[in-house]
């Protein structure tokens, strides 16, 4: 099953709602997409939450591409970090492009990579201010 819900004006709220079935979901998703939807820190830190407790498989995660004001920023991308150090299921592909997570996220990222004991093929940064 894929979900696709890049541009739909989804918003940190949206993201939530998301999580919320996220968390419950037993089966396997091939991708998550919410590019393009300006879901902030605190969306992501709620999806975050629920790939922290998620049982099923997932394909790829796409949070990339939200406008300035809007972006994940290192906040959210810590959050993303947090969660990939206890995720459980498989992952192919993280994309994070144009969030300006900056070096702290870039840091939590990394710090998480070292750590994570699921397997992924696919990370994009690209377009961010990571110093």
């Amino acid at each position: 099953m894929s979900r696709h819900r890049a541009g739909n004006s989804i918003g940190p709220e949206g993201a939530k709602a998301i999580a919320e079935a996220l968390k419950v979901f037993k089966g396997s998703l091939n991708e998550l997409d919410l590019s393009w939807n300006d879901i902030g820190p605190e969306g992501a830190k709620a999806i975050a939450g629920a790939l922290a407790v998620f049982s099923g498989s997932l394909d790829k995660l796409k949070l990339s591409r939200h406008r300035a004001g809007n972006s994940i920023g290192p906040e959210g991308a810590k959050a993303i970090a947090e969660a990939l150090k206890v995720f459980k299921g498989s992952l192919n592909e993280l994309d994070l492009s144009w969030n300006d997570i900056g070096p702290e996220g870039a840091k939590a990222i990394a710090g998480a990579l070292a750590v994570f004991s699921g397997s992924l093929d696919k990370l994009k940064l690209s377009r961010h201010r990571a110093g």
